[in-house]
């Protein structure tokens, strides 16, 4: 089974590129997904994460707060990697059972990862080619303070906490530039999908 890891960098558009891609008949596994279900509410993944952070870190739903776990780590490197030494390990582990389900069910040839910090956990080399969703920085600090309503100062809080878009561009295998009209992208990820086609 081929496996594609599907990135970008926050507010690049990678939500609409995916979506595409499933529309296509790709076969795409949502790791923002798997980060999530490794944290529900009554998940050892959980536990750890209130063991490491207090009691604070746990809403009053049962579930992971993502708010206060936000604060902390956008503004402290130490934090940061205290939650990545947590999250990471079950991660891999809950996409390599998935992996391994669809390989032995014969699913599909070829799947794609959609991983927002395939880089950041060095994933690139789980997977056999990276496809990147790229816009320009000024486009995206655009994008990501119109999206969320962000200041300039807290929308670059997050782009600097990601490994630059032009950075991923150098190391990516396909790119797809989402900085044009709709129909631009979409011809783009339909000439990568036939190409892909034909090359498997």
């Amino acid at each position: 089974m081929y496996r594609i890891g599907l990135t970008g960098s926050i507010a690049t558009g990678k939500r609409t590129v995916t979506n595409m891609l499933k529309e296509l008949g790709a076969f795409v596994i949502d790791c923002d997904k798997t980060a999530r279900d490794v944290v529900a509410p009554g998940t050892r993944g959980l536990a750890k994460i209130e063991a490491a952070f207090g009691k604070d870190a746990v809403a009053a739903d049962g579930s992971m707060d993502r708010v206060y776990i936000g604060d902390l780590v956008f503004r402290n490197p130490e934090m940061k990697k205290r939650l990545e030494n947590i999250l990471f390990p079950l991660i891999f582990e809950a996409l390599d059972e998935e992996l391994l389900r669809l390989e032995r069910e014969g699913a599909t040839p070829v799947v794609f990862l959609d991983m927002p910090l395939l880089y950041e956990v060095k994933y690139d080399s789980y997977v056999d080619e990276v496809w990147l969703v790229y816009v320009p920085f000024e486009v995206q600090l655009s994008r990501l303070m119109k999206r969320n309503g962000y200041t300039k100062e807290e929308a670059l809080l997050r782009i600097h906490s990601q490994i630059s878009v032009d950075k991923k561009k150098s190391l990516a295998q396909q790119v797809i530039d989402n900085s044009g009209t709709l129909e631009d992208t979409k011809e783009q990820v339909r000439s990568l999908w036939e190409r892909l086609q034909m090359r498997l």
